[in-house]
């Protein structure tokens, strides 16, 4: 299936302003079980749902998200050429923490979100990695994502260690969550 039928098939939404205050009002609740389970067991938390992070780098970018699940964002602001998004959030403590990746993962610009949860600051990053290069990445010593994906796993990779930190990049966007602002860098 070509990119623009497989994109003529989705169920795409406009995050407006209605919208991402729902997204907001869903984040603080996320954010206290967090920090409850957080507190009750020891551990390391609830994973920042992708559902949230996606929502409001639909936002603060004016694209689209696909509501069939497939988790991928669209800019169709020229549907002669839409541009497919493939958005992964990360809130652990550590930036080296894994983001893991579907074995048929086909998008043209992997986007970075860094949720900073003590300042509900939503760091965004514009990567310039598609999925050809990103198949390219070495997961381990062995083996690229390409290679996992083939043999039907999902290769598991620090975005921040892999692509952020040895490219240098810097945030393109700040969103601030509490006052729904957004700050281009």
């Amino acid at each position: 299936m070509s990119k623009e039928e497989k994109i003529g098939t989705l169920d795409l939404v406009k995050v407006d302003k209605a919208r991402i205050t729902k997204v907001i009002e869903i984040y603080y609740h996320w954010k206290d079980l967090n920090t409850e389970i957080q507190t009750f067991s020891g551990s390391r938390g609830i994973n920042f749902p992708s559902e949230l992070s996606e929502y409001m780098v639909a936002y603060v970018l004016g694209i689209h998200i696909n509501k069939n699940g497939s988790g991928d964002a669209i800019d169709i602001s020229d549907p002669n050429h839409p541009i497919v998004y493939e958005i992964k959030g990360s809130s652990a403590n550590e930036l080296s923490a894994p983001s893991s990746f579907s074995p048929s993962e086909e998008f043209d610009e992997l986007i970075f979100a860094r949720l900073e949860k003590k300042d509900d600051i939503l760091k965004i990053y514009k990567t310039g990695i598609n999925s050809t290069a990103l198949g390219d990445i070495k997961v381990n010593a062995t083996q690229t994502v390409k290679d996992q994906q083939k043999g039907k796993r999902r290769p598991r990779l620090s975005i921040y260690n892999t692509i952020i930190k040895p490219l240098g990049l810097e945030p393109d966007y700040l969103f601030d969550i509490r006052n729904k602002k957004i700050i281009t860098k």
